[in-house]
């Protein structure tokens, strides 16, 4: 259940990006996020139930997903001010940044990367909505890369029993050049600054 919230939040977070490239209809986005939202509250309520507390910590950050992607389809349906779910971000960047830390102490290399490319990305979001200081088109460009490094592939692989040794060099090879185009996107994509 936990790859087929992954796909999902995947594929929302695609749309997402598509939207500020301006390539999806903001509406239209909305709509997809807020049915990801609905299922991910879902699975991570289902998976909670009767679980150790160990488990409940690991399911319970399926919810940092699911009521990112509810407030974004709520805030997108209704045209709502975006300054929420900037601030929100904020806490689940910080919440991330924390599951990240969890997964290096447990000897899991891979998931503290992943939580830490997250939190970059919540923090994109934070900076953008909550502070006013939008780089759509560098954001839209980490969360395009990062739905499929992070979240639709490993959620296919995951679902096919593939996860190999192979996949794992593979994944890192990805990783490392999503990294490497992150720094070199900075330059070529920084915020304009007003001048009064």
């Amino acid at each position: 259940m936990g790859n087929v919230s992954l796909l999902f939040g995947g594929v929302a977070l695609f749309l997402n990006s598509l939207v500020l490239l301006g390539k999806v209809e903001v509406k239209s986005a909305g709509v997809f996020s807020l049915f990801t939202g609905l299922l991910q509250t879902f699975i991570a309520t289902w998976l909670v139930i009767g679980a150790s507390p160990g488990e409940q910590f690991g399911y319970a950050s399926i919810y940092l997903f699911a009521f990112t992607y509810l407030y974004v389809g709520i805030t997108f349906i209704f045209n709502l001010d975006g300054r929420g779910v900037g601030w929100f971000s904020l806490f689940v960047s910080i919440s991330a940044a924390f599951y990240g830390f969890v997964s290096l102490t447990q000897g899991d290399v891979m998931g503290a990367f992943t939580w830490l490319l997250w939190s970059l990305l919540w923090a994109l979001f934070f900076f953008g909505m909550g502070l006013g200081r939008p780089n759509e088109a560098y954001t839209a460009r980490v969360a395009l890369t990062l739905s499929w490094l992070t979240l639709i592939v490993p959620a296919l692989f995951g679902m096919a029993g593939m996860m190999t040794p192979l996949y794992q060099m593979i994944w890192w090879a990805a990783a490392g050049t999503a990294v490497l185009y992150f720094l070199v996107s900075i330059k070529r994509h920084k915020p304009s600054v007003e001048v009064a």
